[in-house]
């Protein structure tokens, strides 16, 4: 399929997909955010086990060699900012993640929506997320396209989100409590009483999503869309703990119809803490035979600085399949990696 024919084919879901994109930026600025610009070019990744950063190698005017990485996340960029004395800011952008599927729900290179709010926690992110849905659905929804939103969404009008913790998520689904199994040891027995074929070296990360990718992860397709608060401290990544329950962490995940859209945390501020856990994600890179990055202490410092705020990163391409029921992500991109170089 010529790269031409790929586009007039799916000219009406792209034409949407723009009005999607226009429609998101209309939200952030009725709330007087500030869109930034980071750079897509770093030195530093972040740590993240589960994810790899794309190495480049570029040369100055003298030939002198330099490798960088296309960022992941503009995370580490807008933190810094926040240090700097920016309130709140959000980006709109190209990501890119390596060792990514083609199709289906990735692309190497896809868009992020991520934004902050300083003096707030993850809870008023889970009233951004509804809004944001709203103020999409009332600007873009079209009946007479062909192509609407999913139908759990596009159902109702007033579509809202169920907004459930993780512990009451896993009681729900499978009659599992949490708070018996958030040690490695536990999480570890209990996915061999489910008779997963499990290794004494997986991370608590790994036989967590044993459970909850093949027995949960599924169920949430028949629930709309959900918020998912307090993932077990192992799992906190950037996010503070708990101060009700430091079992927990302050993290949020949002599904629409299965789908994974967002994640999101009430911001750690401590930089000892949070250079532990990057310490912590450096040997666990490791652990699975992933190359091991530098840690940023720029980042660091910047860390020390914030203030209390609270952010997330939203998939656009995965926003835009669930308002136009396109089941594979080649259909919202103008031109995906597939066909630039499958094709």
């Amino acid at each position: 399929m010529s790269h031409t024919f790929h586009i007039a084919k799916n000219k009406e879901i792209l034409e949407k997909r723009f009005e999607i994109i226009k429609s998101i930026r209309e939200f952030f600025w009725l709330q007087n955010f500030v869109e930034v610009e980071t750079p897509l070019l770093i030195k530093h990744p972040g740590q993240e086990p589960n994810i790899s950063a794309i190495e480049t190698i570029f040369h100055n005017e003298k030939k002198q060699e330099f490798r960088g990485f296309l960022h992941t996340s503009p995370e580490y960029t807008m933190k810094k900012m926040l240090a700097a004395g920016f309130a709140n800011i959000f980006f709109l952008g190209k990501t890119f993640r390596d060792e990514e599927s083609f199709g289906g729900t990735h692309n190497t290179e896809f868009t992020m929506l991520e934004w902050y709010r300083t003096e707030e926690t993850m809870f008023k992110l889970m009233d951004d997320v509804e809004l944001l849905f709203k103020h999409i659905l009332k600007n873009v929804n079209n009946s007479e396209s062909k192509f609407q939103p999913s139908h759990l969404v596009g159902k109702n009008p007033n579509f809202k989100f169920l907004r459930i913790s993780m512990n009451d998520l896993w009681k729900k689904i499978i009659n599992v409590d949490l708070d018996n199994f958030l040690t490695q040891e536990k999480m570890f027995e209990l996915c061999k009483e489910k008779k997963y074929n499990v290794k004494v070296d997986e991370s608590y990360e790994e036989l967590f999503y044993r459970i909850f990718l093949n027995e949960i992860e599924p169920k949430l397709k028949d629930m709309g869309g959900v918020i998912i608060y307090n993932y077990p401290a192992k799992m906190a990544s950037l996010s503070k703990l708990s101060e009700e329950n430091p079992n927990y962490a302050q993290r949020i995940e949002v599904y629409v119809d299965g789908l994974e859209l967002a994640n999101g945390f009430s911001e750690l501020t401590n930089p000892v803490e949070q250079l532990e856990r990057l310490k912590e994600e450096q040997k666990e890179r490791q652990r699975q035979g992933k190359k091991v990055y530098e840690i940023d202490m720029d980042f660091i410092e910047a860390v020390g600085q914030m203030p209390k705020s609270a952010g997330i990163a939203l998939g656009v391409d995965r926003l835009v399949q669930i308002l136009t029921s396109c089941q594979n992500i080649d259909n919202v991109l103008t031109l995906p990696l597939s066909k630039l170089f499958l094709s």
